[in-house]
């Protein structure tokens, strides 16, 4: 081989996006992704046997939480399109779409201050579709723009950091558009799409007005609703306001303004206050009410700009005014003014809430002689906070915080939605999103391309480094991650035998300096299930391709074997890990815990998440996007391209075909369901690898429902996996849960084969139901005589999942095992189960799916046994511990 030399010129032509940098930033060697600083390994201590021992520290800010192990996927990005004409709002007012740069401040709706336009994609034209809300606004946009969303009443207990209900989804305009078809048709009677509402926004307009010297906005607000500014009376020098409240005169004397003379018309419980000020004329100059009559009354942009406090203030001078407050808290405001019913209703959703404007020409009878009156205009309010819209006290005293006392739902209704045409517009992706998201097998040009750019790019900077590439089946990545490599090595100027070497034998990729990229798989082998193999392997950092597949053990293995030439590179070593959502170790480990709660990253980990738009090929994205977006399986469409990481999906191979995450799915059904006064049934499976199962439901025997809980699991790590410990744990569980409706034991019929271990008579459901033997539990085993052929209870199970005989299954989202095993686990040619195995880490053949679904037909079966009767064409006798005329729920002797 000809000796390599060193390149000249090279062309870099990678250029991250503003995640992708972020995720580009935790991977560079020697500095700080906080702040930039270099790293120096500093003292921290003596271990036991007075070793010192070092930290990777920043000598600018003092971190020691460096990136050791990064994992980029899920859910991010944020593309949605709208037309170069639609409004923006942003904390210095609205802009055009057209109009905005990359690295511009718009609004957050979620705290109401600010993100950065991190993106601006592409002009381009495609179908666009209007959505009208109920408040009477309308929106357009494009048929893939996305939309956060719930369907009312579709509840959930679970709260988020700020009280609020976590029942929101993503959609596209396009499924809102299918959704109104099918309400329109008759489907989906008595439910609505609701969109949220914006936090309370926080404006900066301190450029354009100078708010120092603004008058109280209560008194602007009671000026606007009962003031009178006419031309005549401000060149006079004076202002007059009406009311009969003295608690809103007073108010307005505190904030400097005391009335000059009072006067009354006879027959009249109002008085008029007149206020003679030059400050308050000369701002009602300024600002341009004065001289306004009520007709064309209106609210100055110095007022609709300022500060939440100061909104709120202003909308209590309205409302005291001209507002109402019935007797079961319902606001409105109303004014002949068109305009000010407009700036009124524009300013309670600056707020964040919702404001409806309705007119009607009122009638009136004058000497005998029926008559019209002005045009009056009435705007329906509603916010989180209605107390704090009003002041005086006949009002305040009826209103009701929380959208009506909680009587009507938080957001927008979605009324209607319909096609528009081809529209021209762009997407815009900001650095705080919720949105796209696009990874999967064959998507090698996402996360893919930045772990080959940093590789490659790591070797060219420092000599004689090891890096490592790998996946679980070298075979695909070879077939995938490495051909990647190869075209950023060739799309950079790098020339092969030139530059460097490539060894199809050893799979190996040297560069002029020495420096190489190995090849590996992480598949576990019988003689090596702890990847012992790589103990002598030192590494100066690596990159796994879809780690999702990998077992934790063989990440661990890798990691520690990051050691060579550390100190004089990267100073702390580098393994970043890419993947698309997934249901592994991973999501526990870096993004979420079973309860869908946001895991706390350990010191030295990173998260980064990624949106189709993240990625730099401009063509590839538009191209893919396309192919994602007609996807008919809504469950993909969520994982892939929303990055959903509590996704779910539905797989026609699978044996459990009829199962549907959308269909079946209710996040936190226990809080909302699980009784404690009834029996809980506990359908167990005893094997012990990979864990073992106990499957907890109730059934609704009255309304023809299943009700399934949370799994326990009975984990080998935790050494629950054998029928004593796990058990009792249950047991604990279940008295610490305060369940007093007894336990009613099923599962596996094989469970009453008595082990080699234990004496006659002594098996796993006698174990058991000795274990949970209490004055609380008061267990029952209630068995099958045998198991039941396995492709008649399959068919069983995927009849009652597709609602048999009017039976309804809900599952808690967080059984993640079961989940796995309808979704996973496939059927034979016969119509049996698949029962195939895998090694495990500790190198055991196990199975790995299967085993809470087995719960789960042993229970529907055993509890449904008239159901099971006439639908099998067989009849399989049931040992049961009751009458068969008996209520499966019988009493329970207390």
């Amino acid at each position: 081989m000809a000796r390599l030399e060193k390149p000249r010129g090279l062309n870099i032509t990678f250029k991250p996006s503003e995640r992708q940098y972020e995720l580009w930033n935790a991977l560079q060697p020697n500095h700080c992704d906080e702040c930039g600083g270099k790293l120096i390994m500093k003292p921290n201590g003596f271990d036991k046997n007075g070793h010192q021992i070092y930290q990777a520290t920043c000598d600018k800010c003092g971190n020691t939480d460096i990136p050791e192990q990064v994992l980029g996927g899920g859910s991010a990005g944020g593309g949605k399109q709208m037309s170069l004409d639609s409004n923006i709002c942003t904390p210095f007012g609205f802009r055009k779409v057209r109009d905005l740069k990359i690295g511009d401040i718009i609004t957050d709706p979620n705290t109401g201050g600010q993100q950065r336009i991190i993106w601006l994609h592409p002009i381009c034209e495609c179908q666009y579709y209007r959505v009208y809300f109920v408040d009477g606004t309308y929106s357009e946009c494009s048929e893939d723009h996305l939309w956060q969303l719930h369907v009312s009443r579709k509840k959930t207990k679970k709260k988020d950091e700020n009280g609020n209900a976590m029942n929101e989804r993503v959609w596209t305009t396009k499924m809102i558009a299918e959704w109104m078809q099918e309400k329109e048709n008759g489907i989906n009677k008595g439910v609505n799409l609701i969109i949220p509402l914006t936090a309370p926004v926080q404006f900066t307009m301190a450029g354009r007005y100078d708010y120092d010297k603004i008058i109280d906005p209560y008194f602007i607000g009671c000026l606007i609703g009962n003031g009178c500014f006419t031309r005549n009376m401000v060149d006079n020098g004076s202002v007059e306001l009406t009311t009969m409240d003295v608690e809103m005169v007073e108010r307005i004397a505190e904030a400097g303004f005391s009335y000059t003379s009072i006067h009354q018309k006879t027959g009249n419980k109002a008085k008029n206050y007149l206020y003679r000020n030059n400050r308050l004329i000369e701002h009602l100059n300024r600002i341009g009410l004065a001289g306004h009559s009520a007709a064309d009354k209106f609210i100055p942009d110095v007022y609709k700009y300022s500060t939440i406090e100061n909104r709120k203030l202003l909308m209590q001078g309205l409302m005291d005014t001209d507002g109402y407050v019935d007797d079961r808290g319902h606001m409105s405001y109303t004014s002949i003014s068109k305009q000010l019913a407009e700036d009124v209703a524009w300013v309670v959703r600056s707020l964040g809430g919702k404001a409806t404007i309705t007119s009607k020409i009122p009638t009136y009878t004058y000497k005998g002689e029926k008559k019209e009156g002005q045009r009056a205009y009435t705007v329906y309010l509603m916010t989180k906070f209605d107390t704090e819209l009003v002041y005086i006290p006949r009002k305040k005293e009826r209103a009701r915080n929380g959208f009506n006392g909680g009587n009507s739902e938080l957001g927008k209704r979605i009324i209607g939605c319909e096609k528009i045409g081809m529209v021209e517009g762009r997407c815009i992706t900001v650095d705080n999103p919720n949105g796209l998201y696009v990874a999967d097998n064959f998507t090698v040009t996402h996360n893919s391309y930045i772990g080959c750019c940093w590789l490659t790019l790591s070797c060219m900077q420092f000599e004689g480094i090891r890096m490592v590439v790998a996946r679980k089946v070298r075979k695909t990545l070879l077939e995938t991650t490495w051909n990647t490599l190869k075209d950023v090595l060739r799309a950079w100027g790098l020339k092969q035998d030139v530059h460097y070497h490539i060894n199809n034998l050893l799979y190996t990729i040297t560069f002029w300096n020495g420096s190489e990229i190995i090849a590996m798989d992480l598949t576990p082998s019988p003689g090596d299930p702890d990847f012992n193999s790589l103990g002598s392997l030192e590494i100066t950092g690596g990159f796994i391709d879809e780690v999702s597949e990998v077992s934790e053990k063989a990440v661990e293995v890798l990691a520690s074997r990051i050691r060579y030439k550390i100190a004089e590179t990267f100073v702390v070593g580098k393994l970043f890990m890419s993947t698309n959502p997934c249901l592994t170790w991973v999501r526990p480990t870096f993004v979420m815990d079973d309860d869908g709660n946001p895991v706390t990253l350990p010191k030295g980990y990173r998260y980064i998440p990624f949106s189709l738009f993240d990625n730099p090929n401009e063509q590839f994205r538009a191209i893919y996007y396309n192919k994602l977006s007609k996807l008919r399986n809504k469950a993909d469409r969520d994982r892939l391209l929303y990055g959903n990481w509590l996704f779910t999906t539905s797989n026609k191979m699978a044996a459990y075909w009829n199962f549907d995450g959308d269909k079946h799915l209710v996040h936190n059904l226990r809080e909302q369901v699980y009784d404690p006064m009834k029996p809980l049934i506990l359908s167990f499976d005893f094997n012990v690898n990979p864990y073992m199962s106990c499957l907890p439901m109730q059934i609704d025997y009255d309304n023809k429902k299943i009700y399934i809980f949370p799994e326990y699991v009975g984990y080998p790590k935790d050494k629950r996996n054998n029928t004593p410990t796990f058990t009792k744990w249950i047991a604990a569980q279940l008295v610490a849960d305060g369940h007093i409706g007894g336990v009613l034991m099923t599962g596996d019929p094989a469970g009453l084969a008595r082990s080699t271990q234990t004496e006659d008579g002594v098996n796993n459901f006698t174990i058991a139901n000795k274990n949970m033997t209490n004055a609380v539990l008061k267990p029952k085993i209630q068995l099958l005589s045998k198991q039941p052929a396995m492709v008649t209870r399959l068919e069983f199970a995927n009849e009652l999942l597709n609602g048999y005989n009017g039976w309804t299954i809900a599952i808690d989202a967080r059984c993640h095992r079961l989940v796995e095993d309808f979704v996973y686990q496939k059927k034979n040619p016969d119509g049996t189960k698949e029962k195939k195995k895998i090694l495990n880490e500790s190198g055991e053949r196990v199975e790995r799916y299967g085993h809470f679904s087995d719960c789960f037909d042993y229970a529907v079966i055993y509890y449904l046994g008239n159901e099971y009767s006439n639908y099998r064409t067989a009849t399989v006798d049931i040992v049961t511990t009751i009458d068969m005329g008996e209520t499966v729920y019988g009493d329970f002797d207390y």
